[in-house]
């Protein structure tokens, strides 16, 4: 079943039109992005005991929209707005390496609209999170097992993201997209 959502993207010309709802989350999203929010050591641990690397999988966002907002989508931007929080927090605790699994292979298979929700937010967020990884040093990696049905709009924001970051030495930030650990077994045979 398809499902609404205040975004329709028509991938022939990669235009995006949005609700007046979406731009006012749209808008606060960027003020928070350039908060101070998260960004104060408040755990307590030891640094010589904070994890140097830590994994995380986004899991649950269409879940949580569907129950609290009856809209898959928006539980996708509240993750990505969760995202944000949790990079700061690491930040924060002096973790060295955050790794986010936030797209597998495996969801090219969900309805079309909600793919294409996905990339959008994507996109629109590879330049918000470059402002913000430039703003606090963070260098952001985007990991890939299989690119061929990531859409160009979203690879070129990628590109730019990856290329203006890669002197930032605060924090690494590796964000999977279209991963999966069999692209990534069958990708290691063929380089031996």
């Amino acid at each position: 079943k398809e499902e609404k959502h205040p975004i329709s993207v028509t991938r022939k010309t990669d235009s995006v039109v949005e609700s007046d709802d979406e731009r006012k989350r749209y808008e606060h999203a960027r003020t928070y992005l350039n908060s101070a929010v998260n960004t104060k050591r408040e755990s307590g641990v030891e640094l010589s005991k904070v994890p140097k690397h830590i994994a995380v999988i986004m899991d649950g966002n269409r879940r949580y929209g569907r129950n609290k907002y009856g809209s898959a989508t928006r539980g996708h931007w509240d993750g990505s707005k969760t995202l944000v929080d949790f990079a700061k927090w690491c930040l924060a605790e002096g973790v060295e390496v955050v790794t986010v699994y936030a797209f597998s292979t495996e969801n090219w298979n969900r309805s079309a609209s909600e793919v294409s929700a996905l990339m959008t937010i994507f996109c629109k967020y590879c330049d918000e999170l470059r402002t913000e990884a430039l703003t606090r040093g963070i260098k952001l990696n985007v990991l890939s097992t299989e690119t061929d049905q990531i859409p160009n709009d979203v690879k070129a924001g990628i590109t730019k993201m990856v290329n203006d970051t890669k002197h930032c030495k605060n924090l690494t930030m590796n964000i999977c997209l279209s991963y999966g650990s069999r692209g990534e077994i069958v990708n290691a045979c063929k380089s031996i």
